[in-house]
């Protein structure tokens, strides 16, 4: 099955080269049509009004941000070619770049980033109430200056700015904006931005296709003539459209863990172990602690022990990935430890069932608990019957359930009617913004993706309400390795795998990936091999 005529012609050229990141040799040459797999289509194409990836995916390429993020999470030139911040960490000044132009001619200035800052992003972004209250303000102070001033001191603002789905700060086109509701404005549909691509068509259910800047800012990019984004919603329809040359890239959380190896040993392709390093992604086992049983941490704490988390790297992942041994991914290397991991003891596991005084009955068995899944990640569920499988170890007899996405998320997070729960949270790229919402008191709300557990440790809020004024990183580093010890003893969800990165590209492409939000990263710097 060809997806469609018009993008199968993109990609009828093979190439023998392989290799997913270029050699320091390679001389990137223009041309070509990179074809990216989309696995469900945008609502918008405005980053100011979503936190809806696949929304990103081509906005990313629309328009630019501030800054970016290289591999150590230390801030690069985007719009901004240089900055400074005052010593007390509450002013921030942003040099722009002076050949920057929109995709209609204008100029880009410090005024179309106030107007964002101020009138886009502060109003209409889903995730601005957790930032925007602490700026003082946000203002151009020329041309080409623009400056933010903090009410108090926040540490990962830097790497805020830099990740678009936390902030939604990619610059939009004052002229454009200005006097309209940014929120339905017709841009939202047709952008106009100052990326290395251009906004040509969108066709409902198929694709949507951008096409090269030629003015663009940065010297010689992009080389790609075009780039487009192909919706494919069914997991196998992308991957035979990926093996027949009819998509070029899918993203590390589309790609189907059983088919890696595959993928791996064919050399038409290359799997990049890159680019997933901001989201920092986990998957959890969330543990409703207003159970009669799971209230009490020895039961808990039992089983976290009796877990074998390696056998669901083994079986759930087909082997990828990593056995989660912390709150915070390993990704974030800055912050982790695994100094408070559970090794597996079945043994240790029933002993303290005993001590909570949950003995076995005279059928062996101690309690019941359900353990629900959300349909759609299919590894999740294989996780959940391993942990079914392991529990009967400790005389807990498991029932499995498994729900469409959406009903899941009404069961777990909005109806607290749960025991356990497979879920995946992102915990990076600064654990401020991805592991403090999870667990600290005030997000106890029947809302998605914030503190199901009902989890609540003083200890724990004191710190996540202190860590991010901290300014020096090794003692702020400290605070979050006090932390993860709170939680890995407190156990109110136990971290089970590190979701592996794993894009899949062709090998007639390089420099694909070229930074820790791989899934989202502009492709100015991709080209096909010639």
């Amino acid at each position: 099955m060809r997806i469609s005529g018009f993008i199968a012609k993109a990609a009828l050229a093979l190439s023998l080269v392989a290799g997913g990141l270029a050699p320091a040799a390679a001389q990137p040459k223009p041309g070509g049509t990179l074809i990216i797999a989309l696995e469900s289509e945008p609502g918008t194409l405005a980053p100011h009004t979503t936190t809806d990836t696949v929304a990103y995916i081509p906005a990313t390429n629309i328009f630019n941000g501030l800054i970016g993020l290289d591999f150590n999470f230390q801030p690069t030139p985007d719009l901004a070619e240089s900055w400074s911040v005052s010593p007390d960490g509450l002013t921030y000044t942003f040099n722009l770049v002076k050949t920057a132009k929109w995709h209609d001619g204008k100029p880009v200035t410090a005024e179309d980033v106030e107007y964002t800052f101020n009138e886009a992003v502060a109003k209409s972004h889903p995730r601005a109430a957790s930032w925007w209250p602490n700026v003082a303000s946000a203002k151009a102070l020329d041309a080409h200056t623009f400056e933010v001033k903090l009410k108090s001191a926040y540490a990962p603002f830097f790497t805020l700015l830099a990740s678009p789905l936390s902030s939604g700060v990619l610059i939009l086109p004052k002229h454009i904006y200005q006097g309209t509701d940014p929120k339905t404005n017709p841009a939202n549909q047709k952008p106009i931005g100052s990326g290395p691509f251009k906004f040509q068509s969108w066709q409902r259910g198929s694709h949507i296709e951008l096409v090269r800047n030629p003015d663009y800012f940065k010297a010689k990019k992009p080389y790609l003539d075009r780039v487009v984004f192909q919706v494919v919603p069914d997991s196998s329809a992308r991957v035979l459209a990926f093996e027949r040359g009819e998509l070029d890239f899918l993203h590390w959380y589309i790609v189907p863990y059983d088919q890696v190896a595959k993928l791996r040993s064919d050399k038409r392709f290359v799997v990049v172990d890159k680019g997933g390093e901001a989201p920092a992604t986990n998957g959890f086992m969330l543990m409703n602690m207003r159970n009669e049983y799971l209230k009490d941490v020895r039961v808990r704490q039992a089983l976290a022990y009796a877990i074998d988390r390696d056998d669901i790297r083994k079986k759930a992942l087909f082997g990828e990935g990593k056995v989660a041994k912390s709150p915070i991914n390993s990704g974030l290397g800055w912050v982790f430890t695994d100094q408070y991991n559970y090794p597996r003891d079945v043994a240790k596991a029933n002993a303290l069932l005993d001590e909570a005084g949950f003995k076995r009955g005279p059928d062996g068995k101690r309690f019941s608990l359900r353990i629900a899944w959300g349909a759609g990640r299919d590894y999740e569920g294989r996780a959940a019957e391993i942990i079914k499988d392991n529990l009967k170890a400790l005389g807990i007899d498991v029932t499995v359930q498994v729900m469409d996405r959406l009903a899941f998320v009404d069961k777990v997070f909005r109806n607290w009617d749960f025991d356990l729960a497979n879920q995946l949270f992102t915990t990076g790229p600064d654990p401020t913004f991805s592991v403090t919402p999870r667990f600290h008191t005030s997000q106890i709300k029947k809302a998605p993706y914030v503190n199901a557990m009902g989890y609540s440790s003083p200890a724990a809020d004191a710190l996540f309400d202190t860590e991010y004024k901290e300014l020096d990183r090794e003692k702020r580093a400290q605070m979050w390795k006090d932390i993860q010890r709170i939680l890995m003893t407190d156990m109110p969800a136990l971290p089970l795998f590190e979701v592996p990165t794993v894009n899949a590209v062709s090998a007639r492409f390089k420099d694909v990936i070229t930074g820790p939000q791989g899934y989202i990263q502009s492709r100015e710097d991709a080209y096909e091999v010639k």
